[in-house]
């Protein structure tokens, strides 16, 4: 009975890889944008949200994964590798796009417009080269 309560927990806790490993999971499969914020409720992620919603297709077709970082959501070691690794101390909506050779690509105090963020991934060789496949 036991070890069913902790599967059971395992799964409704869903217990997630820290921002870290979740990155580095996707290195040379997909490019992520991810999304920080102090509150879900602050209207430039609200805004950052609808955008990426209203264009999925889109988001889908440039092998790209949305990572919402809301800051009250967040352990300690991802503050920590928010800081250390996006040279970024969390106190306002911030976005930035990770090329899938893990590089930063762009860096936004303000939400990000997807014409603006499929126009720079577009003109990637690595974007290039894929459409050239299809």
């Amino acid at each position: 009975m036991n070890a069913l309560f902790l599967v059971i927990c395992a799964v409704l806790f869903n217990f997630q890889d820290s921002l870290e490993k979740r990155l580095e999971k996707m290195v040379w499969k997909n490019r992520v944008v991810v999304v920080y914020c102090p509150k879900a409720s602050d209207a430039e992620f609200k805004l950052q949200k609808k955008w990426l919603s209203e264009v999925g297709k889109d988001v889908m077709e440039r092998d790209l994964r949305v990572i919402d970082c809301v800051e009250a959501n967040l352990s300690a070691d991802d503050v920590l590798h928010l800081k250390e690794r996006f040279k970024y101390t969390p106190n306002h909506f911030c976005f930035w796009l990770i090329g899938k050779d893990g590089e930063i690509k762009l860096v936004s105090n303000k939400p990000v417009k997807p014409e603006q963020l499929f126009g720079l991934i577009d003109s990637m060789p690595m974007r290039r080269a894929e459409k050239g496949k299809n």
